[in-house]
């Protein structure tokens, strides 16, 4: 197997690069946090919590008649504090698994404020960002540059503004099972706890958000493992796959306290499973979106809308993204185990979404993984064409 060429510079230069890669994400997040700091360095919530009380009781998951819709961070902020109170997992939000809402209700125990929790999953994606840049690119200072770019990102900067959210506490999880996933694959002996770990991960993933999105992953485990004739692996990896549904079903585990069972608890999963097919709408909408800033949706006389949060470096790093991917297939830039879930992942996340309609919020799990790609096809490249000269 190939190894990328490492082009040597003077060790100066590497800490130089590091040095400013490193103060330019500090920049990036600090200079948010501080802008919002009432936000994570006061300790008031259960003063605020009436109000965030009858904001929901008044907001689209209550009243039919509602006046305006509530922005989700605000209902989830109510569901923290309705969660410690006892709350059914079931009636709070229910189109959402309830373990995000739990993780908020943590941040309140230990902090009286529901967004320290962001804080925590901001940190962690970054430090796991870097990691698996590191994996994919064997190199500390290219390591740093998508996490450089993606804290740059408007989209990155709005989950510490509008907190607390889901998505990045997503993130999180998935660049952890991605790095999980990948030592795994490159072990030859000591695999099992990796997948073992892969899968758990997994499940805390499905319980954050809606549960469907896991799908695009675990297909992405069996391509790579098959198309790397990992057998052994991939039949170890589906012994421990029930694990994954058995953390969802636990995150309800409340539920039972208000006379549930476990078969009335699975047919709520299949209420939330055909409440979200009512966003099959607008199928390949993701595309103009993504790639144009063209949002189309279903309500309101305008039907196409555009993002603030949108950049311009979305179709370069999609269409470079895609670029490697194929050139990775024909064999013209070298093979790389740990860049192969990065770039199925990709195409199955996007491929899935195709059929229906979708926000940016969407992109806050997809884009870390697009900047680690498009890096490693570009070194790939660059480094083919320097050892042809």
């Amino acid at each position: 197997m190939k190894k990328l060429k490492k082009i040597r510079y003077p060790r100066w230069v590497n800490t130089a690069l590091s040095i400013i890669l490193l103060l330019g994400i500090l920049f990036n997040v600090c200079s948010t946090i501080y802008q919002q700091r009432d936000k994570y360095f006061s300790h008031n919530y259960w003063q605020q919590y009436p109000s965030f009380t009858q904001t929901y009781l008044n907001s689209q998951y209550v009243n039919k008649h509602y006046k305006s819709a509530v922005p989700d961070e605000t209902v989830y902020a109510y569901a923290g504090g309705a969660f410690i109170k006892g709350a059914n997992p079931l009636y709070v939000i229910p189109d959402a698994p309830p373990l995000g809402k739990y993780l908020i209700s943590l941040s309140i125990l230990l902090f009286n404020n529901q967004n320290e929790i962001i804080l925590l999953s901001v940190f962690l994606s970054l430090y796991f960002l870097f990691l698996l840049g590191k994996q994919v690119l064997s190199s500390n200072v290219l390591a740093l540059i998508p996490v450089f770019l993606f804290s740059s990102e408007a989209l990155f900067k709005n989950q510490l503004v509008y907190v607390p959210l889901f998505d990045i506490m997503q993130l999180a999880v998935l660049l952890g099972i991605f790095l999980a996933f990948n030592s795994g694959l490159v072990t030859k002996k000591k695999y099992l706890g990796y997948l073992f770990l892969c899968c758990l991960l997994l499940g805390c993933f499905v319980s954050i958000k809606f549960f469907a999105s896991g799908i695009t992953v675990l297909i992405s485990w069996y391509i790579v493992l098959l198309l790397r004739k990992e057998k052994k692996k991939a039949l170890f990896l589906t012994v421990f796959t029930p694990f994954i549904p058995v953390i969802l079903l636990a995150s309800y585990t409340r539920v039972f306290a208000y006379g549930y069972t476990l078969k009335k608890l699975i047919g709520a999963q299949k209420w939330i499973f055909i409440y979200h097919q009512g966003q099959l709408v607008k199928p390949f909408s993701i595309w103009p979106l993504l790639l144009m800033n063209r949002w189309y949706v279903w309500w309101g006389s305008n039907p196409v809308l555009s993002d603030t949060q949108w950049s311009f470096l979305w179709p370069v790093i999609t269409i470079l993204s895609f670029l490697t991917f194929i050139l990775y297939l024909i064999r013209y830039i070298p093979k790389k185990p740990e860049v192969e879930i990065l770039m199925v992942w990709m195409v199955c996340y996007l491929l899935f979404f195709s059929i229906g309609q979708i926000t940016v919020r969407y992109f806050v799990i997809l884009l870390p993984v697009f900047y680690i790609v498009t890096l490693f096809g570009i070194c790939s490249l660059f480094n083919k064409r320097f050892k042809k000269t």
